[in-house]
């Protein structure tokens, strides 16, 4: 299984970043940063989470070498369809759900909006 760095190498090439500046900078780090993860340097959670925000790419893809790198964010069709099943609930609807549900609802909404 290749390394976190190699993955990130990988990533960065298919999102078409050639030269780290522009991540460097995105990410508000220095490219020495960048270069350090690139060979397997440490990385914060904090840092890991913005990278794969930035690349759109799943954090188990970069951190474990688990699943697809995609993250597959919705496109604005689904975003709509979501939407709209959302809006169409009964008012009742969310005294309905149990707290972790509703936890786990507004998380997925916070992360695929834009």
């Amino acid at each position: 299984m290749p390394s976190r760095g190699s993955r990130l190498v990988e990533a960065m090439r298919v999102r078409g970043l050639h030269k780290q500046h522009a991540l460097a900078h995105s990410l508000g780090v220095n490219q020495s940063t960048i270069t350090r993860w690139k060979q397997d340097g440490p990385m914060s959670l904090e840092s890991a989470a913005e990278l794969c925000r930035n690349l759109d790419i799943s954090m188990d893809w970069l951190v474990r070498g688990i699943g697809v790198m995609e993250q597959h964010r919705l496109d604005g069709s689904e975003m709509r369809a979501a939407g709209e099943k959302l809006t169409g609930l009964s008012p009742e609807a969310p005294d309905k759900l149990s707290q972790k549900s509703k936890t786990l609802l507004a998380s997925f909404i916070d992360s695929v909006l834009p």
